[in-house]
């Protein structure tokens, strides 16, 4: 039976990716997919890229794998559009809130002494005293896929099984502190990096291409949580995440090997015969940055905050100013 731990994809079906069996054995499902958590060398690589290189024999194998990593991230992306798509609420909805003091994704309950704030995809507007909708720059809502780190759904878990599980989950959100956790699962990022202007010590890697990365337990410590502190009068903190690259070879003993990417069309690796590299992404931590008159820190090399925040893939901001927890684009997570 597959394992549903990466849903919408599934491993593990004998195999589940058509191109992982005989004779094909293309390796995305292997390294991005499956996880076995008493196998280290199981645990899911999120390879991007196959990196050939000269000198080297071409493998069967690296191509299929090309092909069925390009259809995984195309399929995430899809499926993401259509979960974000389907899970704002607005006044099209006929009240539905995703965050009513009756329960997230339950129907308001119609005091319009206690409004919700109008979250619909596209609809970017609050409600008037009679319950009506109007426009207002503040409630904008964009759709998925902005300069950061997007989750696969906004909100619980679409998919059966999970438990109605969240990727971003807010653990506390208080008049001085807010608790956020980053849940396993599949997140869209970008490498990025702080930059001087200086193109000899530009960055390795950033090129604005977006990738979808697994986060798995424990990848960014204190169980995938970070705590924020401030006063009421901050404007806004953004927290985001922050993602690594790097090429991994065919080799063995030191960091940044693989000795699994080597000639498998036996169905086993060979040694005596290496192939392609892999270009990889890994999210590292969870960061945060103070943001007061919507200014993220001044472009200045000496500014911690800007070199934190252009490292940075944003997810969401806490608005103390307004009580709420927004994504990136403006979707309310969480209100007070």
């Amino acid at each position: 039976m597959s394992e549903k731990a990466t849903q919408p994809l599934y491993s593990g079906g004998n195999p589940s990716f058509p191109l992982s069996s005989s004779p094909y054995y293309s390796r995305t499902e292997d390294k991005n997919v499956r996880f076995v958590p008493e196998d280290e060398l199981s645990n899911r690589k999120n390879y991007q890229f196959v990196a050939f290189r000269p000198g080297f024999s071409l493998q069967a194998s690296e191509l299929n794998e090309m092909q069925e990593n390009m259809q995984m991230q195309m399929s995430l992306s899809i499926t993401m559009m259509h979960n974000w798509i389907t899970s704002g609420s607005g006044y099209l909805w006929s009240g539905w809130d995703v965050d009513s003091p009756v329960g997230e994704g339950d129907k308001w309950n119609g005091d319009t002494s206690d409004l919700p704030p109008n979250t619909g995809i596209g609809v970017g507007g609050d409600l008037t005293s009679a319950g009506s909708p109007f426009h207002d720059q503040n409630w904008v809502v964009s759709g998925p896929g902005w300069k950061g780190a997007t989750p696969l759904y906004p909100f619980k878990s679409p998919y059966q099984g999970d438990g109605g599980k969240k990727l971003v989950e807010v653990i506390k959100f208080t008049d001085t502190e807010a608790t956020i956790k980053f849940n396993p699962g599949w997140y869209l990022v970008e490498a990025r990096a702080w930059w001087n202007g200086t193109l000899s010590e530009q960055p390795p890697h950033v090129s604005g291409l977006k990738h979808w990365v697994y986060l798995d337990d424990n990848t960014i410590g204190d169980g995938g949580e970070i705590s924020v502190g401030y006063s009421t009068e901050t404007k806004s903190i953004v927290v985001g995440l922050v993602v690594d690259s790097e090429f991994m070879e065919c080799c063995s003993g030191v960091d940044g090997c693989d000795d699994t990417l080597a000639d498998n069309a036996s169905g086993f690796p060979n040694s005596a015969s290496c192939g392609a590299s892999r270009y990889r992404l890994s999210i590292t931590e969870a960061t945060h940055v103070f943001c007061q008159d919507d200014n993220w820190g001044d472009e200045d090399n000496e500014s911690s905050d800007f070199a934190d925040r252009e490292r940075m893939n944003p997810v969401c901001v806490i608005r103390p100013d307004d009580n709420t927890i927004r994504y990136i684009n403006n979707l309310v997570i969480k209100t007070k």
